[in-house]
């Protein structure tokens, strides 16, 4: 065995031969491939992955025309968004887009040369022609507003873009005057008459109604046709975010910070449903109804009702308003609350309930919507259930006073009993939100 040559001894032979095998099992893989039908069915699933993303980035964000021409697969995806995005991004969409009707890839050598140039000179043909194909020609005659990509990106600059601003022409705010003479009459009382008659902030303020309502030309060439001009209301033909995008290029941010992405945008609610700048119905905010609750209510009826229950809080009376405690343009907790939770927004009328204690009473610090309605309630001190009742949901039957109490044993029930007439756990546990007593421990003191 000593005489034997290195490589061929038995345990190096067998090193060598398992090396030998492993690289020929390797090329055997290579050399064979992936399988013609599972490539297609790959491609299949990778087209149909690919236009069921982009029509959710888009849901809600176009028109519902546009929206369903996306899930035909033969729409031409280019077509639709030349003129609205830059040539990189167009160079994208022809590279997801370059796919059979059957979801199959096309080669890139398949009958056409770079991708790039391809774009390039689709881009430079004229208008009229690119949109003569037949899965454009839907958009020949369609509204003039371009599509609009709303997004918490979007710029002042890009919300005029967005419009079709191309051919119009401005043509001031005494031409419109000559028609909508009971809309100047009103709007000249307004904060918005005084900031662009009086003290226009920059070129585009100065112009008065085209400042929101973008040229006009178009308009007064056509007065019947709604679409040649950006107008605020409910038969409006101007997509709700080209509507919130003119407001949101001077009222962005500050309160309004959180409105991309809030309950109020998702559900497609434009400025112009809770706002009327025209005219001077409320002392504040320009709201659509006489005052900011009642502009509310026309929404959140349940609201309304719950503050004509017997125990609420005083907006009726006028002492609080909604915006005291919510902010409808957005907010980083779900009900749209000013502050970070429930109990900080309580806090701020309630400071007495704030604490620390020594002796901390659960679900008083976890959350004051366990005991209470914040709106209203048949029941005192906006409880959400009639003491002791509403203790006995967590306190049940243990310890004292032993008996579980019902509606029967109140004083019009079957079985009244004294212990539930003109009292309640709160007669001996006063400090039911907390106590500093050393001897508190039960909230006596």
């Amino acid at each position: 065995m000593a005489s034997l040559p290195f490589f061929l001894r038995p345990r190096i032979a067998g090193q060598w031969l398992c090396v030998v095998l492993l690289v020929a099992l390797a090329g055997w893989s290579v050399a064979r491939g992936v399988p013609e039908a599972e490539s297609s069915r790959f491609a299949a699933q990778h087209a149909a992955a690919m236009r069921a993303a982009m029509i959710a980035i888009h849901r809600g964000k176009v028109d519902p025309a546009i929206l369903a021409a996306m899930t035909d697969p033969n729409t031409d995806l280019v077509a639709i968004h030349r003129g609205s995005v830059d040539s990189e991004t167009l160079v994208r969409l022809a590279a997801r887009s370059s796919m059979t009707p059957s979801g199959e890839l096309v080669p890139a050598s398949a009958n056409h040369d770079d991708l790039a140039g391809q774009i390039s000179r689709y881009l430079a043909r004229p208008a009229s022609e690119a949109q003569s194909g037949a899965p454009a020609d839907r958009w020949k005659n369609a509204s003039p507003h371009r599509v609009v990509m709303a997004s918490s990106s979007d710029t002042p600059a890009q919300a005029s873009a967005d419009t079709s601003a191309d051919t119009r022409t401005y043509v001031g705010q005494k031409t419109c005057e000559g028609c909508h003479q009971q809309e100047a009459a009103n709007w000249a009382h307004t904060i918005h008459a005084s900031v662009f008659t009086l003290h226009p902030r920059d070129a585009n303020e100065a112009r008065g109604c085209e400042a929101c309502h973008g040229p006009g030309s178009a308009h007064v060439a056509n007065p019947s046709d709604l679409s040649t001009i950006i107008s605020f209301s409910h038969k409006s033909q101007t997509p709700i975010p080209v509507q919130n995008g003119q407001c949101l290029s001077c009222h962005q941010g500050g309160p309004r910070i959180f409105w991309h992405g809030s309950i109020h945008e998702d559900n497609k609610l434009a400025c112009s449903d809770c706002h009327n700048p025209m005219t001077n119905f409320a002392a504040h905010g320009l709201t659509a109804r006489e005052s900011i609750n009642e502009t509310c209510f026309s929404c959140h009826k349940v609201q309304r009702a719950q503050f004509h229950m017997r125990s609420h809080m005083p907006l009726p009376e006028g002492k609080i308003t909604c915006v005291d405690c919510h902010n409808p343009h957005g907010s980083t907790t779900d009900p749209l609350l000013k502050a970070d939770s429930v109990n900080d927004v309580c806090y701020g009328c309630h400071a007495d309930k704030r604490g620390p204690f020594l002796f901390e009473h659960a679900p008083v610090r976890e959350n004051c919507l366990n005991c209470h309605n914040p709106h209203g309630s048949n029941f005192e001190s906006l409880l959400t259930a009639p003491r002791p009742m509403l203790c006995q949901q967590c306190h049940a039957q243990v310890g004292h006073p032993a008996q579980l109490f019902t509606r029967g044993n109140l004083a019009g029930g079957p079985f009244p009993d004294p212990r539930l007439i003109s009292t309640s756990c709160q007669t001996c546990h006063v400090n039911i939100h907390g106590s500093n007593d050393p001897s508190g421990s039960r909230f006596e003191r």
